[in-house]
């Protein structure tokens, strides 16, 4: 260590254990023993992603998270926790995470594969910049018949990058027909979105630079007007469920996740670079 502090200046020591640190974040336990300077700078690193896939009495980064609130300053867990994805029991009982959904106002990803309607007030401090949530789910859908998606509330002031959890098919338009209200809005997904329902979101969203039709195998019931649309920035693409932790997981390091997949997809159809029998189908090909 001390050979390193003569020939490196500081802030290129620092990029290299930072840089260290978000791929291999294994080592950083390690990294955290080596001198109190770089404690300093990487102990904020390994609050910054948390990956919750069980019973949180169980998992050992959930009682982290539990332990950094208790103890770490409000402005610490607000500045470094960025990043939370929960893989949740359908018979979410709103109590392991009330905390942390109050605690966690800085997140900028926000994961949660099963939510319920009692979640909604835990979720209000919130103002993520990607969310992933069945939010029909959120707001009552499938307990009562008419329910609204409250697009104003302030949890979806800062939201880009928006991927919802629900097949729209079975919902009445009024539902969801506030989504044009979300003022950063630029990319949208849908469980199965079909033409119809697609026409709809790009007119009521005309900002928007992606509308993707989310599958989770390689769909082979579509018909060929929800195979062919006339707007490019529409298309399907298939995620394995059993994959969507690791693309979300690349995403945020940076890399190609779907997201940025389908920006490469539906740049290349504006170019007329995709052949018309995939004019709307993403396949790993076009890549």
């Amino acid at each position: 260590m001390v050979g390193v502090d003569r020939l490196l200046p500081p802030e290129l020591e620092r990029q290299i254990f930072e840089t260290d640190a978000v791929l291999y974040p294994e080592t950083i336990a390690n990294l955290l023993l080596v001198a109190a300077q770089v404690l300093e700078w990487i102990e904020p690193l390994r609050y910054r992603t948390f990956t919750i896939m069980s019973s949180p009495s169980s998992c050992p980064r959930f009682r982290l998270l539990k332990k950094a609130i208790q103890y770490k300053s409000a402005p610490f867990i607000h500045d470094h926790v960025w990043h939370l994805l929960a893989d949740r029991d359908k018979n979410y009982e709103p109590g392991p995470f009330s905390d942390i959904l109050r605690s966690c106002t800085g997140l900028r990803s926000h994961v949660f594969f099963h939510v319920h309607p009692h979640m909604l007030s835990h979720l209000q401090a919130l103002r993520p910049l990607r969310l992933s949530a069945p939010l029909g789910s959120v707001f009552g859908g499938g307990e009562v018949k008419e329910f609204t998606v409250d697009f104003t509330l302030p949890m979806f002031s800062s939201i880009t990058h928006l991927d919802v959890f629900d097949t729209l098919e079975l919902d009445p338009w009024g539902s969801w027909s506030a989504i044009g209200l979300l003022p950063r809005l630029t990319h949208l997904a849908f469980l199965e979105l079909s033409n119809t329902w697609a026409d709809k979101i790009l007119v009521t969203c005309p900002r928007l630079l992606v509308l993707i039709s989310m599958y989770s195998e390689e769909p082979t019931h579509l018909a060929a007007s929800d195979r062919e649309s006339s707007d490019p920035r529409f298309l399907s693409m298939v995620l394995a469920t059993d994959a969507c932790t690791l693309d979300w997981q690349t995403g945020i390091q940076g890399g190609m996740d779907f997201w940025a997949r389908a920006d490469v997809f539906v740049a290349k159809k504006s170019r007329g670079e995709i052949e018309l029998s995939s004019f709307c189908y993403a396949s790993l090909a076009d890549y």
